[in-house]
């Protein structure tokens, strides 16, 4: 499906910091930003959070020491409006007000 990054709606982390593009294909092949957390060594690098077809969270993670994407999609529970995201420790964390 060409194109198919933009038909994803797209989330911010409130942590973590751009790292740059990276072709995932997991979304078509397409250049994706990926961001990571600032207090480390990079070994892994993530999409912004989006919302999938279920509704739910998701985000992909780049593992940098093996130059390649995981295999699997992460997910972070369903979507609210509202929700704020943050990675602590590797770990995904929804602050839901």
């Amino acid at each position: 499906m060409a194109g198919e990054t933009q038909n994803i709606k797209w989330l911010k982390w409130e942590n973590l910091k751009e790292w740059g593009e990276i072709e995932c294909p997991m979304l078509d092949n397409e250049m994706v930003m990926t961001y990571y957390l600032e207090d480390g060594p990079v070994y892994y690098s993530y999409t912004a959070p989006f919302v999938d077809e279920d509704g739910d969270i998701c985000y992909y993670q780049y593992d940098h020491d093996e130059g390649c994407w995981e295999d699997s999609i992460m997910c972070m529970g369903e979507y609210e409006e509202g929700t704020r995201y943050r990675m602590l420790f590797g770990n995904p964390e929804l602050l839901r007000e």
